[in-house]
């Protein structure tokens, strides 16, 4: 993994789980994320296609272009992704450090 955002890290913690992919063109596909790559390109494997006219229709594999991607539904299970835990332990550390900040700054003007 390379110094990607949270939202791919996130995606690749989605791996090997079924997920709805909605592109710009509206496009929906639903199937097994079996690889993403940085950019948000990813293979679905076992996937359902539901085109703009809601045509549906069974593929074995698809490989998505990131650019084109408009969101990613994940499954409820990545609640508890170690990601997250990283996010609120940062955002634990932020708000001390702005507190104890703010403290000092009212000793100075006292």
């Amino acid at each position: 993994m390379s110094d990607a955002g949270i939202p791919i890290k996130l995606l690749f913690e989605a791996e090997n789980m079924r997920v709805t992919v909605e592109m710009k063109n509206g496009e929906i596909y639903r199937g097994l994320l079996l690889t993403a790559e940085d950019t948000m390109n990813m293979t679905l494997t076992d996937v359902i296609r539901t085109a703009r006219n809601g045509q549906v229709s069974k593929l074995p594999s698809v490989y998505l272009r990131g650019g084109g991607v408009r969101f990613v539904a994940l499954p409820d299970l990545l609640k508890d992704a170690p990601v997250f835990k990283k996010v609120v332990n940062m955002k634990k550390k932020m708000e001390t450090e702005r507190q104890a900040a703010a403290g000092s700054k009212r000793k100075r003007d006292a």
